[in-house]
């Protein structure tokens, strides 16, 4: 199947790689169908691009590559809509916003995690309501304060 991107040009895609999220995405509610495509090899970034608008994909990472603590409650009926016997079945992302010209400064959602089911290619955009989470979550630590030069006291 051949689907045209803005990003990527035309892309020739296997009908077997398309995750269907049947409630779409957070302010994308008619937006169902996607691919992922890795950023490039070795990295940690991945794109979720829109099958049906060729100019719409979110940058998207593995929470646990900078945040080794991130949980997501998987209630069974989530587990139940994306045909999952168990949470181990599911792969978790999060959507990462970057700051045009300052990549240092980009942030993840970690309010909004996408949980997707590798073998029945389906998934949901949960909303978490966990206080200890945030959704412009820094992914690059802020520099150590004490190493860098400040107003002497």
């Amino acid at each position: 199947m051949k689907v045209l991107t803005s990003r990527f040009g035309e892309l020739a895609i296997d009908p077997q790689a398309v995750i269907e999220v049947p409630r779409g995405l957070i302010g994308f509610p008619d937006q169902k169908r996607f691919i992922i495509i890795q950023h490039k090899p070795q990295s940690p970034f991945y794109w979720l691009q829109a099958l049906d608008t060729p100019d719409l994909a979110f940058v998207i990472i593995d929470p646990l590559v900078f945040k080794p603590d991130y949980q997501v409650p998987l209630s069974r009926f989530v587990l139940e809509e994306l045909k999952a016997d168990r949470p181990e079945e599911v792969a978790i992302y999060v959507i990462i916003t970057i700051p045009p010209g300052h990549p240092e400064k980009m942030t993840a959602n970690l309010l909004g995690p996408l949980v997707i089911n590798s073998q029945t290619r389906l998934a949901r955009q949960l909303v978490l309501d966990e206080n200890r989470y945030s959704h412009q979550f820094p992914v690059v630590p802020p520099k150590d304060r004490e190493t860098e030069p400040g107003p002497k006291k």
